[in-house]
């Protein structure tokens, strides 16, 4: 299988700039016999929205909006699975016992197009963070597992179980829950999944002047936190595919992380394999690098991460 993640660094606020800059990196290097491409999390809308009324005229409807068309016509193009984090407005049609204005309902959600513009998949964040809170709500749903399918390009098409996150996701519920819960990392496991999508807009705590000094290497702290995080999947004896589709740059804003304004974005998108104690990462992104991350399944993976022996940690 080839896999892409999109690392870019849409701007807050922008929609239709971040499409036109999302294509243009599409369209400096194109991608060829691709089976999927993943977005970060919100990819058009920026991520740090402070409010709902902040949010609002860039919220879409359930899997019908602009990031849905784009996934669609993307998809077409390209003759691959898209998927692609949104801003969702739900609204249920309103029972007899209500009033045609029903409360505004609004998910942090990803939706999954086939090449023929089907919706393959729709996922609504379950552990939101605290910028999410003030405007989203946790999917009732919760955690979802399913197949795709995927028309490849030299070989008869293959469907594969795939489970989805979103950036806080991979995290503890609130933060308050067990660390060793690993919520989504447990639910792939026990579901059998053969991939897991990342989409992410996952904050770093570097600086400008550290993510500058070193824009085109990953931010190996989080790459080691995230891994640790993965370390039901690692520690399986079934290998599974990750996708881990970030978003790179600064936005304006409340900063969760500190006291100082505006927030920063870890890159280092990556495409690898995790299980039986390794994990294997085909290609990986800079903090700071806008660009198509590509790998191919078939290939050796570049780099290979050992679990040590005796004490559960990840090692080089």
């Amino acid at each position: 299988m080839r896999i892409a993640c999109l690392q870019f660094n849409p701007s807050l606020g922008k929609p239709t700039e971040n499409i036109a800059r999302a294509n243009a990196l599409l369209e400096t290097s194109p991608p060829k016999n691709l089976d999927l491409l993943v977005l970060p999390e919100l990819a058009f809308s920026g991520y740090n929205h402070p409010s709902l009324p902040s949010i609002l005229p860039y919220l879409e409807p359930t899997a019908a909006g602009p990031s849905t068309e784009w996934a669609k016509t993307t998809a077409t193009l390209y003759n691959c699975i898209v998927t692609v984090g949104y801003p969702e407005i739900y609204s249920p049609p309103p029972t007899r016992s209500e009033s045609c204005t029903t409360q505004l309902t609004a998910y942090n959600s990803l939706v999954t197009v086939s090449p023929s513009g089907e919706i393959q998949a729709h996922y609504r964040k379950t552990h939101l963070y605290y910028t999410d809170e003030t405007w989203a709500q946790e999917s009732p749903e919760g955690w979802l597992s399913t197949a795709l399918k995927f028309a490849l390009m030299t070989k008869p098409e293959k469907v594969a179980k795939a489970s989805f996150g979103i950036c806080m996701d991979l995290n503890p519920h609130k933060f308050v829950a067990p660390w060793g819960k690993y919520e989504l990392s447990r639910h792939a496991l026990e579901q059998g999944a053969e991939i897991l999508v990342l989409s992410m807009a996952w904050l770093t705590k570097l600086s400008k002047e550290a993510i500058a000094e070193k824009e085109e290497q990953p931010d190996l702290d989080t790459l080691s936190y995230w891994i640790e995080r993965l370390k039901p999947l690692v520690e399986g004896e079934k290998e599974v595919l990750v996708v881990c589709a970030n978003r790179c740059g600064e936005e304006p804003g409340k900063n969760p992380l500190g006291a100082e304004e505006g927030v920063r974005y870890a890159g280092s998108s990556w495409v690898g394999k995790v299980g039986k104690g390794q994990v294997r990462i085909w290609e990986i992104v800079g903090r700071a690098e806008e660009r198509l991350c590509v790998a191919d399944t078939e290939e050796k993976p570049k780099w290979v991460l050992q679990m040590k022996s005796g004490d559960g940690e990840n090692g080089g």
